[in-house]
This record gives structure tokens, C-alpha cells and sequence, in this order.
């Protein structure tokens, strides 16, 4: 299901009911990818039935987390999803109502083929970052 060559994109295809509002409810498309180039983020794709995408990216440990508790705050939050549906909810914008309810085991698959890739780990990133910085600070 995802690429053992860790160069790679992960990508995961999905349905997700779209919900916005509360007014208007959907099933879509949903991807979900994931970059190397790119370690602590993920990008979600909705792909509307007219074939135009949106596109959000995002820390992909705030999926991990928000499989068990909500989490998250300001534009993407992420929480085990109510009302029926045994999933996982994404919030896009929340002061406007955008929710996306997701399969739980499909996300968690997802989840646990990024933790097991190498460099996949905030802590050897942040590890390189900050010995970025501490150059970058060092040459100004």
C-alpha cells in the first residue's frame, strides 16, 4: 500500500464526508501525501467533482495525535471524530464550519507507514534545524 523507497511521496486515497456548515454534506476524495523533502508536513488534497483540488498542508503529527484526543489550534485541527461516524475529523478554517470525517484505520495505516520512515522524526529534524539556525546566526 505505500512505497518502501523512502524517496517516495506516501500517499493515501480515501473517501471523507465533506461537511460544511452543517449545511451541506458530501463524500469526496481525499488524499493524503507526504514528502520527504518536506518531513514534518503532510498535504490534503479534496478533490471536488468538478476535478478542482484544495489543498492543505500541515504538521502530519497533528494526524497521529488527533487519532486518540482533539489537537491542533488555529487554521487545522484534528480530532477523533462524534456524531455517528467512528473516524478521524479534520477542521480546515473551523470559524467557518469546514470539517472533513475520515476512515480511522485507513488514517492510522497512513500514520504508522510515516513513523516508520527514516528522517520521518521531529526530533532528528529538529536535530538539522537547529544546527541550521545556529549557522545561520553564527554568519549574520
Amino acid at each position: 500500500m505505500f512505497p518502501a523507497d523512502e524517496s517516495e511521496p506516501v500517499r493515501l486515497s480515501t473517501v471523507g464526508l465533506v461537511d460544511v456548515t452543517g449545511e451541506s454534506m458530501a463524500f469526496l476524495p481525499v488524499e493524503f501525501v507526504y514528502r520527504a523533502s518536506d518531513p514534518l508536513a503532510v498535504t490534503m488534497v479534496l478533490m471536488g467533482p468538478d476535478g478542482e483540488e484544495v489543498r492543505w498542508t500541515f504538521a502530519w503529527d497533528l494526524l497521529t495525535a488527533g487519532l486518540v484526543a482533539p489537537t491542533g489550534e488555529g487554521e487545522v485541527r484534528v480530532s477523533p471524530a462524534t456524531e455517528g461516524f467512528h473516524g478521524v475529523e479534520v477542521a480546515l478554517a473551523p470559524s467557518f464550519g469546514v470539517r472533513v470525517r475520515l476512515p480511522r484505520q485507513e488514517v492510522a495505516a497512513f500514520v504508522r507507514a510515516l513513523r516508520g520512515r527514516q528522517g520521518c522524526d521531529a526530533d532528528r529534524v529538529g536535530a538539522a534545524l537547529d544546527a541550521a539556525l545556529a549557522e545561520i546566526m553564527t554568519g549574520a
